[in-house]
């Protein structure tokens, strides 16, 4: 009879667990046009911050964790903080494995439409259930696994950065992120003394379009995806 010992169950569980992660990132990349020019190491590592949020649900089967990550990819990132949607996976009365069916029986079209128009890339960073923090909290945990290496002392810096973002009419959750990633990034008061900096951010671009080429400006000099 054979027998494993628990250092050989536990690498085939790690191995069980990369195939895992590889499955999801093929289909998402290819079903989802969105994902299809993120780095296969990016994408994997988002995926893996994805099932840890899944998991902090209750969710163990395969099945179940899937359906968590593409529903993050098809309709939010952040798609579980909807109340509506979040009400259901968090219910501790129905079985875990049965709150992502309960999703497309229960709830009507217009709370998914809701979802995917509040969107949010920040929510690929988010590594647990965040529903009941305010968004500082949720920013504030998001940036450490935004950018690598900047540890997760951020109380001070964030709050500054939030509120010059305000200030510039950042106003949602998701531009306030990004100008929060670029403020750490780049240095404080980045947006003032960045030549190219100061000639995004004026009233010739909405706080939408800014927020879109900050993103680009991260991706290119840095290789940081938001």
């Amino acid at each position: 009879m054979l027998t494993l010992h628990p250092r050989q169950i536990n690498i085939l569980d790690q191995h069980q667990e990369q195939q895992f992660r590889l499955t999801l990132r093929r289909r998402i990349q290819q079903e989802y046009p969105a994902y299809a020019s993120v780095s296969p190491t990016i994408l994997t590592r988002l995926i893996g911050f994805g099932l840890a949020r899944a998991r902090s649900y209750g969710f163990t089967w395969q099945s179940s964790l899937g359906q968590f990550v593409y529903l993050m990819a098809a309709v939010a990132p952040n798609f579980d903080l909807h109340p509506a949607i979040h009400s259901i996976l968090a219910n501790a009365d129905l079985p875990a494995e049965k709150r992502i069916a309960s999703l497309t029986e229960r709830l009507p079209i217009g709370v998914w439409t809701e979802a995917a128009n509040t969107a949010s890339t920040m929510g690929w960073f988010l590594d647990k259930d965040s529903f009941k923090l305010d968004r500082h909290t949720r920013i504030g945990l998001a940036l450490p696994n935004a950018l690598q290496g900047i540890g997760t002392t951020l109380d001070e810096q964030l709050q500054r950065s939030i509120r010059r973002a305000e200030t510039l009419v950042f106003l949602t959750e998701d531009a306030q992120f990004v100008f929060a990633a670029c403020w750490l990034h780049y240095g404080e008061n980045f947006e003032l003394q960045a030549p190219w900096a100061k000639a995004l951010l004026t009233s010739d671009f909405t706080p939408q379009i800014q927020t879109a080429l900050l993103r680009v400006r991260l991706a290119l000099d840095a290789g940081i995806w938001l």
